[in-house]
């Protein structure tokens, strides 16, 4: 079904408004810290080693940035002492990051505790509704993006 009627298009976008005002209700980050530095947090908890290592090519594989973007945002936060960047012992052409002890608070107080919070509220949600969502947004982003990057 495509959409041509102009109330649904208004309707789009207060619900993307709404969206908006849903992610500014997210707590405030604590100084120089960016949204994006949290994303790369959570990535490097998720996939880190036993040894609590993440290999930069996995961080940007995993947030589908590119490369350049991802290593700047690193070296960012390695400024801020949240995470250490050194090369691997076996292969010295892979860079990895660990989070100091610093990034393992933010972890812990910022992504998992308020995880663990949100969890609890959307366990109450249908998750085809939340993956339906999730899709449509990604599908509106990109239908937005072709119109105004023409």
């Amino acid at each position: 079904m495509h959409i041509y009627n102009r109330n649904m298009i208004d309707d789009i976008f207060n619900a993307l408004e709404v969206a908006k005002k849903a992610h500014d209700l997210l707590p405030p980050l604590p100084p120089n810290i960016k949204p994006v530095h949290f994303r790369i947090l959570s990535t490097i908890n998720s996939i880190c080693d036993d040894a609590g290592n993440s290999r930069v090519t996995d961080i940007n594989k995993a947030l589908d940035f590119l490369l350049p973007n991802t290593t700047k945002f690193i070296n960012e936060l390695v400024k801020l002492k949240v995470v250490e960047k050194f090369t691997s012992t076996i292969d010295k052409r892979v860079v990895l990051v660990h989070a100091t002890k610093l990034g393992k608070q933010y972890i812990d107080s910022y992504i998992i505790k308020y995880q663990e919070l949100l969890h609890q509220e959307f366990s109450t949600l249908d998750e085809s509704d939340c993956r339906a969502m999730i899709e449509t947004i990604h599908k509106v982003y990109g239908a937005i993006k072709k119109v105004y990057q023409k």
